[in-house]
């Protein structure tokens, strides 16, 4: 994500998850959800102050305190593993670069139609 749009994990702490999607929507792009209580989310920096003010919900940009994590259901705590794996950058061998860089393969070429 990059500075002004960043993605948060929200959990629904008090009140209907429901009805705290459906205020979450109108403040936040919602992109996944984990019911009862989990949802990821993409809110813009001017939105995103207004949108972690949201009653019965809590935030969290960077990572989930130990303590959270540890109350959570095994289904929610793989949620939250998905999430944090998701966001560890990734070493990938000639990433960014041209397919004819230097000591690179170019890719197969497709199988002649006969």
């Amino acid at each position: 994500m990059d500075s002004e749009n960043r993605e948060a994990l929200v959990m629904v702490e008090a009140g209907d998850y429901e009805t705290a999607l459906i205020a979450l929507r109108a403040l936040a792009r919602v992109t996944q959800v984990m019911p009862p209580r989990l949802a990821l989310v993409v809110a813009h920096q001017g939105s995103r102050t207004e949108a972690s003010d949201l009653p019965g919900t809590a935030w969290y940009e960077d990572d989930l305190p130990p303590d959270i994590y540890s109350g959570l259901s095994p289904q929610e705590q793989l949620f939250v593993d998905a999430w944090r794996a998701r966001r560890i950058p990734k070493e990938r061998p000639g990433d960014r670069l041209p397919w004819d860089a230097p000591g690179h393969l170019p890719p197969d070429q497709p199988p002649a139609e006969q």
